[in-house]
């Protein structure tokens, strides 16, 4: 039986339950998200966010956070990205916080974890002994293999979001080189939908919960296509599909602010 994965991303959520951000009410489109996605994928298997969960950093937005997610009965799995906290994310999401470095086995695949923030600091970094984890995991566990961070690991063609990606991307993608069994790397961080290749593994970006960037920009920019999430399944062999769904219609439309939030 195939495994089928719900991937959301960059959440930006607030404790205060009417928070906005760009015009968003966050958790509201989080929620309109969750439950598209609940409702239109059937025999999930687990849900993963990869990052910016919380956008104020709140003890009450992660335990908002846990409590959603505890709902939905399935195993969820969580990493963080530059907007989030990450002891009030292990505090409040407990097990589901991930990192640096974690594997969990799903039937016949791995899924690795990884950290990728650096404090401060809107870009991601890998460090030596996380890629050094990472490459004895990879040559230990045969398995087919599925990786999950926040940053983008390589340029996406949008000028001013390459300047925050995983300064060390190449490092991680040249496992896919060593490691066939490695499929996929997938992240979130750039609010849009994005699919490459490097060799026979899938890199793989996803939109945001909220509201996104617009693709190929050489400036900060928003799009006003709706919020999503991504869809992945598994297959025993190895192959992997998958697909961006949007919500079709949302009521609240991001502002087209200049420069940055």
């Amino acid at each position: 039986m195939p495994i089928r994965l719900l991937q959301l991303t960059d959440l930006h959520l607030f404790g205060d339950s009417t928070g906005q951000l760009l015009g968003i009410t966050t958790r509201d489109s989080f929620e309109a998200v969750l439950e598209l996605a609940l409702s239109s994928s059937t025999e999930t298997s687990a849900v993963i966010l990869s990052g910016d969960l919380v956008h104020d950093e709140t003890a009450s937005g992660y335990r908002y956070l846990g409590e959603a997610l505890r709902r939905t009965q399935l195993p969820h799995y969580c990493v963080g990205g530059n907007h989030d906290n990450l002891e009030l994310m292990s505090a409040h999401l407990g097990s589901a916080a991930l990192g640096p470095v974690a594997l969990r086995r799903l039937q016949g695949w791995n899924l690795v974890f990884l950290s990728s923030s650096v404090p401060g600091q809107d870009g991601g970094h890998l460090s030596a002994v996380q890629l050094s984890q990472l490459e004895s995991l990879l040559e230990e566990n045969r398995a087919p293999t599925a990786i999950f961070l926040h940053h983008h690991p390589i340029p996406i063609h949008s000028a001013w979001m390459d300047t925050m990606g995983v300064d060390n991307g190449a490092e991680l993608t040249a496992l896919c080189d060593r490691h066939p069994h490695l499929k996929a790397i997938v992240f979130g961080h750039i609010h849009q939908a994005f699919h490459a290749k490097h060799g026979e593994c899938a890199i793989l970006g996803s939109p945001s919960t909220c509201f996104q960037f617009l693709p190929g920009s050489r400036d900060f920019a928003i799009d006003d296509s709706p919020p999503g999430y991504r869809e992945l399944t598994l297959y025993p062999d190895g192959a992997l599909a998958t697909k961006v769904v949007r919500l079709q219609h949302y009521a609240e439309l991001p502002l087209h602010q200049v420069g940055g939030y």
